[in-house]
C-alpha cells in the first residue's frame, strides 16, 4: 500500500518551489512533499515537509488537488518566514547521498512543459490553472492592499471568501429573502514584510461614512505604512497618536459633519509578535491560540453600542469614546479574526457567544472554516451583512510567563 503523502505548492514571481532532483545521472523535478507521518494530519504534514525541505515556514491557504490514483494532498501556500533553500531533512544529510543530490530551486512556470516534473498529473493541473496563477501575480505586483465597502459590490444572497496576501476575506451581503436590500459594510487590507493593517466598518444609513474613513485612511497611506515600518517599539509607540491625528482632524470631522450616516470602525495592526487594535463601535476581534483558549480567552475588544464615527460622531464631542489595547502574540500559531454584528446576530444561533465562533474556526485551512460560516448564516436567513478578516501568524519566540 502507497503511503499517503503531502506537498505544498507555492508560487512566487511566476515561479514555483521546486526539488530538484539528480539521480544515476537523470535530473528531474519534484513539487515540494513527503509521507504523512502516524498521528499526523495532511496540513501538519505538508507544513512539516517544508520547513524540512525548503527551509521555511509556510502559511497554508486551501486545499489544491488530491491526485485520484493515492491519497496525496497539495495545498496553496505562501511562505511566512526562513531561509528558501535551507533545508535540513534527512535527504539533505550526508548518509543520504547514495539516493543522489537534493536542491530547493524556483523555476519558471513558462519551463514547466519542457522539464521531467512530478507528479506529472499536477504539473497539468497548474497549466490549466495558469490564469489564477496570474491573477494572484497581479495581486502581489499591487501590494497585498485591498480596499471595499459594500455601495460597490453588495455580496447579497452571495457568501464570497478570497485572499489578500495572507489575509483572508469573507463576505456576505445578507438574505434578501429576510428584507436586506443593500450592504453598508467596508474592509482595509494593507501588508507589509513583517506587518498587517486590517480594518472592518459596519455603516448605518448609507455606506458614506464607510468610505469617509476609507478615503482618508489611502490618502494618508505613506504616513501610516511607514510608521507601521519601523522597528517594533518605535512603531507601537506612534501608531496612536497618529491614528488619533487622523480622526481628530478638522478637516475630517468637517466632512463627517456633512456625510450622511455613521459607522463602528476596528482597525487592527500586526507588527512582529505583537497586535495592536483601535475600535469604535460593536465589531470584534478574536486572537484564537492554544494558551489562550484553555484559559477562555478569545475576545479581545469588546462591543461598545452609541460609538460612531461619520454624522454622528465621537470623535466631534468633549470627551471621545474608544477603546484601544496592545497583545502579545503567543509561540505557535496565532489566528486573529475580525468580524462586523451580521455574524454576531444571526438568527437561530450564538455567535453572540465566543466559543460558537471559535468552534468553527479550528481546521488549518482559513478559507474553508470562512466559507462554512458564512454559509451557516447564509442558510439561517441572516438579515444584516457580515464582513470578515482573518489570518494566521506564526510566533517563533516564546511569549512572556509567570515565574512560578
Amino acid at each position: 500500500m502507497l503511503r499517503k503523502r503531502a506537498g505544498v505548492i507555492l508560487i512566487e514571481n511566476n515561479q514555483i518551489a521546486l526539488i530538484e532532483r539528480k539521480r544515476n545521472g537523470k535530473v528531474y523535478y519534484v513539487i515540494p512533499g513527503g509521507g504523512i507521518e502516524t498521528n499526523e494530519t495532511p496540513e501538519q504534514a505538508a507544513r512539516r515537509e517544508a520547513v524540512e525541505e525548503l527551509g521555511v515556514e509556510v502559511q497554508l491557504s486551501e486545499l489544491y488537488c488530491t491526485l485520484q490514483d493515492r491519497e496525496d494532498y497539495y495545498y496553496k501556500a505562501s511562505i511566512i518566514q526562513g531561509g528558501f533553500g535551507s533545508g535540513t531533512g534527512d535527504e539533505f544529510t550526508t548518509g543520504a547521498h547514495h539516493r543522489g543530490t537534493y536542491k530547493a530551486v524556483w523555476v519558471s512556470l513558462d519551463k514547466l512543459k519542457t522539464l521531467n516534473v512530478y507528479p506529472e498529473e499536477l504539473v497539468q493541473s497548474l497549466e490549466i490553472n495558469k490564469g489564477e496563477t496570474e491573477q494572484l501575480e497581479k495581486n502581489r505586483r499591487e501590494g497585498n492592499h485591498l480596499r471595499w465597502v459594500g455601495s460597490e459590490k453588495a455580496y447579497l444572497d452571495e457568501p464570497s471568501c478570497s485572499q489578500v496576501g495572507c489575509v483572508h476575506v469573507g463576505r456576505f451581503g445578507g438574505s434578501s429573502s429576510a428584507g436586506q436590500t443593500k450592504n453598508e459594510d467596508g474592509c482595509l487590507v494593507w501588508s507589509g514584510g513583517d506587518w498587517e493593517l486590517a480594518m472592518v466598518l459596519d455603516a448605518h444609513k448609507t455606506a458614506s461614512s464607510a468610505v469617509l474613513i476609507l478615503d482618508e485612511f489611502e490618502r494618508n497611506r505613506s504616513i501610516i505604512s511607514s510608521i507601521i515600518g519601523k522597528e517594533t517599539r518605535e512603531a507601537m509607540s506612534e501608531l496612536q497618536p497618529a491614528v488619533l491625528a487622523l480622526f481628530q482632524d478638522e478637516d475630517f470631522k468637517q466632512k463627517c459633519r456633512e456625510v450622511e450616516g455613521e459607522t463602528a470602525c476596528l482597525l487592527v495592526v500586526r507588527k512582529g509578535k505583537y497586535l495592536w487594535w483601535f475600535s469604535v463601535g460593536d465589531c470584534l476581534l478574536f486572537l484564537m491560540h492554544a494558551d489562550l483558549v484553555g484559559l477562555g480567552e478569545a475576545v479581545q475588544n469588546h462591543r461598545s453600542f452609541y460609538e460612531w464615527v461619520g454624522e454622528v460622531n465621537t470623535f466631534d464631542t468633549i470627551v471621545p469614546c474608544f477603546s484601544t489595547g496592545t497583545k502579545e502574540l503567543r509561540k505557535g500559531i496565532n489566528r486573529i479574526f475580525l468580524t462586523t454584528d451580521g455574524l454576531l446576530e444571526c438568527p437561530e444561533s450564538n455567535f453572540h457567544q465566543p466559543v460558537e465562533v471559535t468552534d468553527r474556526l479550528k481546521s488549518d485551512l482559513i478559507k474553508e472554516d470562512i466559507h462554512r460560516l458564512l454559509q451557516e448564516i447564509k442558510k439561517k436567513n441572516v438579515r444584516d451583512s457580515t464582513t470578515i478578516l482573518a489570518w494566521d501568524v506564526t510566533i517563533v519566540e516564546d511569549g512572556l510567563m509567570p515565574s512560578d
